[in-house]
């Protein structure tokens, strides 16, 4: 039964209390369900009626055994027992979904036949997790799974199959993910296992990844990989893609800033011509080539980038991030940055006081972007220094922006507390802006998030916002850090009514997250009317 209460908002009533609505879903909605608990919980779990006594294992289609089962949920039974068990009694050879998790307490060798027979009968995805103490982890010669995933921990060795009499298959992988893995001395180089072993492959995510020569360089030729994200390949010198299915290819934190001239080369070429996300971060090869074929013509979402507003063009992060700007200018509809905006001793550090005389305005170098809808900053600020400028400079070439996320994230040299202003010093809102020119009307929806309500820098930054608004825009939010006073949050909303009229028209609902706070103001059911945004533009003009 549906009752409306007075504010509009509609209550759910049950028509009684005794409905049975778990018991009422199917069988293999249940079995779904009972997939996502770890196998000796959900066998326990069927215990509780006759019809659920059915449910396993006909139609839970995963396994997940853990060695945390074994010790602290008083199974009873040793993790080999439990695997043996558990693949004994699942009533098909194929398994949907296994999920192993086991520590140094497990001994793993040939002689144990619970390892191999799992990656053996799992016929969609593995996930194996090694949170501690197994010293080597030997990858079966043989799976039939689509989905890999290994998770294990620093100083766990991973043993790749070598070639030989017996060959190595993983026809049906399409997925790959290898997490903080260790590849021993002596292992090929990486990128041959991948091209021999899976010629299917579509995903492949490579993280906190060690190996010495197996992961120097990494060849990759494909024409099925749509989807390469590389995150701390360590000692990672060359990456050669050539992709023409590409659609997702990720950077992170792969080559590190060359420090003097004797460094080893690094270079990175890509022919990808039908990628569309490009995320690039804290990656500094010296050669970054994209092939003329095409590649960056169809990107449309750009991540990862920094974006420094002083400095020099030459140096860090910067010839890349220009470079993938100028590239995508045209076709770029999500874009994703960090925004810096140095401080004099950043630029000390980052030049020396020598070259501190070579500073340029980097805001120059930026292209128009006539296509971005959504922008997503991250608006890092240091002592002295001023945001609104170089947050204007960037909108300026987002004409069609819809939807704007700002995180504010000032270095920690400003949170100091000689260099904050108390609340009762500065209030939200009174430095009106009588000569803003710019005017963001194609703005809908705009969020800030990270604000503490005592900076004075973003109180100008919201100000700046809510200042270049029109009447179109349909959600602000505006979400505090922990540890803001609450009657902060509660006068800051009156504050920027009272000055903003215009753009804060609506009602603000305050909600509580886990984060902090969060104070979100939406449109009234009604439009606004000719004659209202008129007595609202004179009210304006006269607090002018």
């Amino acid at each position: 039964m549906k009752k409306r209460k007075a504010d509009g908002t509609v209550k759910v009533k049950l028509e009684s209390r005794g409905v049975d609505r778990l018991g009422g879903l199917p069988d293999d909605v249940l079995g779904h369900i009972l997939g996502f608990l770890p196998t000796p919980l959900a066998v326990r779990a069927t215990q509780l009626s006759r019809r659920w006594r059915r449910l396993w294992p006909a139609h839970v289609l995963a396994l997940n055994l853990s060695v945390r089962n074994c010790t602290t949920r008083g199974v009873g039974v040793t993790f080999p027992r439990l695997c043996t068990e558990a693949l004994s009694r699942f009533p098909t050879f194929d398994i949907p979904s296994i999920s192993l998790e086991f520590g140094r307490r497990v001994y793993i060798a040939k002689a144990n036949t619970w390892y191999p027979e799992a990656m053996e009968r799992a016929a969609g995805s593995v996930r194996v997790t090694v949170p501690r103490g197994v010293v080597r982890l030997e990858l079966p010669r043989f799976t039939r799974a689509e989905a890999l995933n290994l998770t294990l921990h620093h100083g766990v060795d991973l043993e790749l199959p070598v070639a030989g009499n017996d060959p190595v298959r993983f026809d049906r992988l399409t997925e790959l993910v290898l997490a903080t893995v260790w590849l021993p001395d002596g292992t090929p180089p990486l990128h041959e296992f991948l091209s021999s072993c899976c010629p299917r492959l579509r995903r492949l995510r490579l993280c906190r990844l060690r190996g010495g020569e197996a992961t120097r360089e990494l060849v990759l030729r494909s024409d099925a990989l749509e989807a390469l994200d590389i995150d701390n390949v360590d000692g990672l010198t060359r990456l050669d893609v050539a992709a023409p299915n590409l659609r997702s290819l990720s950077v992170r934190s792969c080559f590190r800033y060359p420090i003097t001239a004797t460094e080893a080369e690094t270079d990175v070429v890509v022919s990808a011509p039908r990628v569309e996300s490009v995320c690039w971060y804290r990656s500094y090869p010296k050669r970054l080539i994209f092939r003329a074929d095409g590649t960056l013509t169809r990107v449309r979402r750009l991540s990862g980038l920094k974006l420094a507003t002083l400095g020099r063009s030459d140096q860090f992060d910067y010839p890349y991030t220009k470079q993938l700007l100028q590239a995508c200018s045209l076709t770029t509809e999500y874009l994703e940055l960090d925004l810096l905006l140095p401080d004099e001793m950043t630029l000390l550090n980052w030049l020396g006081p020598e070259a501190r005389a070579s500073c340029e305005d980097l805001m120059t170098y930026v292209p128009k972007l006539p296509r971005v809808t959504v922008l997503s900053l991250t608006v890092r600020w240091g002592l002295h220094a001023s945001v609104v400028p170089c947050l204007a400079s960037l909108l300026s070439r987002v004409p069609s922006v819809t939807t704007l996320y700002v995180d504010s994230a000032p270095y920690c040299i400003t949170v100091l507390q000689s260099a904050v202003p108390r609340r009762g010093e500065y209030r939200w809102g009174r430095a009106v802006w009588a000569d803003q020119k710019m005017s963001l009307d194609s703005l809908r929806e705009v969020s800030v998030r990270g604000l503490r309500g005592t900076d004075a820098q973003e109180c100008k930054l919201v100000e700046f916002l809510l200042g270049a608004m029109s009447p179109s825009i349909e959600r602000i939010s505006l979400v505090f850090r922990d540890g803001t006073a609450e009657h902060a949050v509660d006068e800051i909303p009156a504050e920027l009514q009272a000055n903003f009229p215009i753009a804060t028209h609506g009602h603000w609902v305050k909600m509580a997250r886990l984060n902090g706070l969060e104070l979100t103001k939406r449109i009234p059911d009604a439009s606004i009317g000719a004659g209202q945004l008129h007595e609202i533009r004179k009210r304006v003009a006269k607090s002018l």
